[in-house]
């Protein structure tokens, strides 16, 4: 059976963004990108148009993302149709406290201190960790074309109110940095 996907640059992307780990070490023919038309072939010669195949990888891609946000929602403890708060400072709360809540575990394990060299050790730990996921989900909003408005300026505040949750905890540890 052949299969081949052309000149589905998006479509790629969105594959490599959202169903890989490590999108840089995926070549063109794992994902079925083999030559620059506008088909896509399955089976013995039945073709559909790129706009069929964009739809398809972007239904991948969304099923992916549920998963994703099924998992995080389960490990997080929030029960299925509960109702977020998803304005950006709701949402850097959650994130923050996420975070802050393994200073403990982590100051133990690598014999830091509760002042603010060790605090700021983990603050740069946790908070590289926060921002590779910010990137990621800027991503994968972007691949989906849903990164526009409101989205791009909500990312941008949440990012923002995390990073000042992250200074205070720094300065004055956990207590201040979770009022």
């Amino acid at each position: 059976m052949m299969n081949s996907v052309s000149n589905t640059n998006a479509a790629s992307e969105a594959v490599k963004t959202v169903g890989f780990a490590n999108p840089k070490a995926l070549l063109p023919q794992e994902i079925g990108v083999s030559s620059p038309k506008d088909t896509v072939e399955f089976g013995s010669g039945a073709k559909i148009n790129n706009g069929q195949a964009m739809s398809m990888v972007l239904e991948r891609a969304y099923s992916k993302l549920q998963s994703i946000v099924g998992d995080a929602r389960t490990a997080l403890g929030i029960p299925e149709g509960a109702v977020i708060d998803t304005t950006p400072e709701a949402t850097a709360q959650r994130i923050a406290d996420f975070g802050l809540n393994f200073f403990d575990k982590y100051a133990k394990q690598h014999g830091l201190a509760n002042d603010e060299a060790g605090r700021q050790q983990f603050a740069d730990f946790i908070g590289g960790a926060i921002n590779q996921g910010i990137d990621e989900a800027r991503g994968i909003l972007g691949a989906l074309q849903v990164l526009n408005g409101d989205v791009g300026s909500n990312i941008d505040k949440t990012a923002s109110i995390i990073q000042g949750r992250l200074s205070d905890f720094v300065k004055n540890g956990l207590s201040a940095a979770s009022s």
